[in-house]
Formats: structure tokens, sequence, C-alpha cells
């Protein structure tokens, strides 16, 4: 039997395959409502490896707070899936631009995942009505 950290079980149950995710170990998740949906809100953090700005390759970078991102996921089991990513932000101490890291699971400037914008071309293929797929 292989066994998990609850971070490396999360991120195989929501098949994300970025090293850079990982999870706490206590408070991951919480169930809350709007409106009349249930919303699975999974917590996160978005770790970054940057050594140079990417924009001038200067070494001379520092911590410059965080942000929070909100990723809609694949439902699952009746439960809508959002994903509350904390990321690290930095800035450049050369050309004062600001940058944080990204990753494979969402486009930047998005809110909307890779996989869910993958499931709704899928179902766009089949021949049903706008209101099931809205649904």
């Amino acid at each position: 039997m292989i066994s998990l950290s609850l971070s490396n079980f999360i991120k195989t149950i929501l098949n994300i395959q970025d090293d850079n995710i990982s999870f706490p170990e206590e408070e991951y998740y919480q169930v809350i409502q709007k409106g009349d949906h249930l919303i699975k809100l999974f917590k996160g953090f978005l770790k970054s490896d940057y050594c140079a700005c990417p924009h001038c390759n200067s070494k001379n970078i520092v911590k410059n707070g965080s942000r929070i991102r909100k990723i809609k996921y694949i439902p699952i089991q009746n439960y809508n899936i959002e994903l509350e990513l904390n990321v690290q932000r930095h800035i450049c101490m050369e050309c004062k631009k600001t940058f944080s890291p990204s990753t494979n699971i969402v486009s930047d400037n998005s809110s909307i995942s890779n996989n869910l914008k993958f499931a709704i071309a899928l179902e766009l293929q089949k021949n049903i009505s706008l209101t099931s797929i809205a649904k």
C-alpha cells in the first residue's frame, strides 16, 4: 500500500501535476454555499522558485506580498470545486516590475482551470441544449 501525504492525495484526486502547488495539513478545505450550489473550496499554496527577474534577468528580487487566486475546477459528486491558491508576488529592485509564478493548471489572468475548459469543450461537441450545458 502506498502512503500519500494529504497534499499529494488532494493533488491526485484533483489531477494536479504541478509540483509547485501544495496544500496545508490543516484547514485545507471548507464547504460553502452560494445560492443553490455547494462549493468545496480547497486552499493551497503556489510556490515560486525565481532566482532572477523574468524581465531583466537581475538577481536583485525581493518578496512583495501575496495574492489569492480563485480557480474554478471540474465539479465532483454534485459539488462545485474551487481552488484558492496563495501566490507569492515578487518585485525586481532593478526594473521595478512585479511578477508571480504561473502554473499549468490555469492560464495567466484566468479563473477557469484548463481541465474545466476542456470539459466544457467536450460538452459543446454534443448536440444538447445550452441550458443543459450551463448546469
